[in-house]
């Protein structure tokens, strides 16, 4: 039977590779529209082989983004259309993909943006369609202009009930991971940090959506407040256009009678055929995920492995081809080691070329960490970065053995032995040692960030103690040096390797493509399986469990003070 199962998952492979060689470039007809189905999650990094593309559950971020500039550049694409569903994306993505339709209009060509939601909320989505030349809602449409909202959990109650008590050393008032499972509410500090952010963000989409419909600041405010919801409803706020289906949407912009071209074939028109891409080559590196030292997804991108990361930026630094480095960090932070070692390799890069940082959603603690070394950073407006602190998080479950009537007899020798993992909490003694060790990790991070960002280190840890800054705040606290996404980063990275600006370089994956023999080991050794949970799974699981390894394993960390999900 297993057998029987390889010969089949072998077979797929090998479809799925011939498929790949055998693909050649499309026709497209002159004046076509492009059709875009834009909704659920997308993946951080492009797959770079044929079993990664065989798992993808769609395409990644970088590749809908060359889409929409391949539109802007081929005189046969008349228009788009972006027929968008339910967002998961952050809101710093999300805005990374709306200036991405911004500069596609900017060429002239008119983008058609066709709502076809059925949810309680719907700003993210209203926000990227603001972008478009017309915007309609489909029949049926409800999607009401709510806001922004999210939650914080605290686990302290609970596990007080369990007999389980939980210890943490922490630098920075607003370093408030541990509160999650320590805490039965929110600290003045963390409740003031998270206002910043929620109001940052609010206003954010407040400026886009009216910018974008031709409202007042104002207006739009007053629209959050009604939630206009219902197709008929978001006609009469001025939000959308008016009520069509997808044939209907086209025609009434129209572009009816001109022929579509989906995803699937576009795919596959080379960007070079249009001026794209065929210059010096920049490398592309992506760090998605918590940090840690070993282990991760291999070869697609993903993961933020610090084994996997190192050896990319060493490859890059040593192919004399590549005349810069794109180093994109999606990651709310994790191993210190791990952190700190990427940091090294980061800087050795940068003195052989340049090396910018580009943000996704999130680069706070570990993730700030690894960027601070680069020659320069970017940021959307929404992403969630700085977070300059350090915690230790321990469990004690004498409480929890009691209630159980279990009995636990410790032999130590050293009195600073249990610390790790014994049940009873820590002593003075412990607990001082321990809170010498956690501001040595943040003594470290600071003189990071400050060698890094060139920056006194007072000033850095003002801006530290675990306060969660807002792009836009941390370009104004000189965090960061500009804002933009993964396209600006690329043109920031051009200009530092003084590529003419004129030409458009190459962008190569690193690391590339896995060997053959490597895919079917990566198969057998669990891709398959965390794919296809991935896929079968109901639900998301809310960040914050992810969380929970590092109170089981006693961990210290460079995480930020939100485990949160905006909505």
């Amino acid at each position: 039977m297993r057998r029987t199962a390889l010969v089949v998952l072998s077979f797929l492979v090998l479809a799925g590779i011939t498929f790949t060689i055998l693909q050649s470039g499309p026709h497209i007809d002159d004046n076509s529209v492009l059709t875009l189905d834009i909704g659920g999650q997308f993946a951080e990094a492009p797959p770079t082989d044929a079993l990664a593309r065989l798992m993808a559950s769609g395409p990644a971020l970088p590749t809908l983004l060359l889409q929409l500039e391949k539109a802007a550049a081929d005189e046969r694409i008349r228009g788009v259309l972006l027929h968008i569903r339910p967002l998961q994306l952050g809101y710093a993505r999300t805005q990374e993909l709306r200036d991405a339709v911004v500069r596609l209009r900017e060429s002239g060509k008119p983008v058609v943006a066709l709502l076809d939601i059925a949810a309680l909320n719907a700003t993210r989505e209203l926000f990227l369609a603001s972008a478009a030349s017309k915007v309609y809602a489909v029949p049926g449409y409800l999607g009401p202009l709510a806001g922004v909202s999210g939650e914080f959990l605290h686990l302290g109650g609970i596990l007080e009930k369990l007999g389980v008590r939980m210890e943490y050393e922490r630098i920075g008032i607003y370093k408030s991971a541990p509160e999650m499972f320590a805490a039965r509410g929110m600290s003045d500090p963390a409740r003031a940090n998270a206002n910043e952010l929620f109001d940052g963000i609010y206003e954010q989409l407040v400026a886009g959506v009216a910018e974008g419909r031709g409202l007042s600041t104002e207006r739009v405010r007053e629209l959050v407040t009604e939630a206009p919801g219902t197709a008929r409803e978001l006609v009469e706020a001025g939000l959308v256009d008016g009520i069509a289906n997808r044939t209907e949407a086209l025609e009434r912009a129209g572009l009816g009678r001109a022929e579509t071209v989906g995803l699937e074939q576009y795919l596959h028109v080379d960007p070079t055929d249009l001026g794209l891409r065929d210059g010096p080559a920049i490398a592309l590196i992506f760090g998605d995920g918590t940090i840690v030292s070993q282990g991760g997804g291999p070869g697609t991108g993903a993961g933020f492995t610090a084994d996997r990361i190192i050896a990319a930026l060493d490859d890059a630094g040593e192919d004399d081809e590549i005349a810069a480095v794109v180093f994109r960090v999606n990651s709310g932070g994790g191993s210190p080691l791990a952190s700190d070692a990427i940091w090294q390799a980061v800087r050795k890069l940068r003195e052989l070329k340049p090396v910018v940082i580009s943000m996704a959603d999130a680069a706070a603690s570990g993730g700030y960490y690894v960027a601070s070394g680069a020659n320069a950073i970017l940021a959307e407006p929404a992403t969630l970065t700085g977070s300059i602190g350090v915690f230790l998080l321990r469990p004690s479950i004498s409480g929890l053995y009691e209630k159980l009537e279990i009995n636990a007899t410790a032999i130590t020798r050293g009195p600073f032995a249990p610390v790790s993992g014994g049940s009873e909490p820590l002593t003075p003694l412990q607990r001082e040692r321990v809170r010498q060790f956690v501001r040595s990790l943040y003594d470290d991070f600071l003189e990071r960030v400050s060698v890094g960002r060139e920056l006194p280190t007072p000033d850095v840890d003002k801006l530290g103690q675990g306060h969660v800054w807002l792009g836009s705040a941390a370009l104004e606290n000189g965090l960061i040096d500009e804002l933009g996404g993964l396209w600006a980063a690329v043109h920031r990275a051009k200009e530092a390797a003084g590529i003419d600006p004129d030409v458009d370089p190459r962008r190569v994956l690193v690391p590339g493509p896995r060997s053959l023999s490597t895919q079917f080991r990566d198969l057998m050794q669990g891709q398959l399986r965390t794919w296809l949970i991935r896929e079968l799974l109901p639900v998301r699981v809310p960040a914050v469990f992810g969380a929970l390894a590092y109170a089981v394993d006693a961990g210290v960390a460079y995480v930020p003070g939100w485990w949160i999900e905006f909505y």
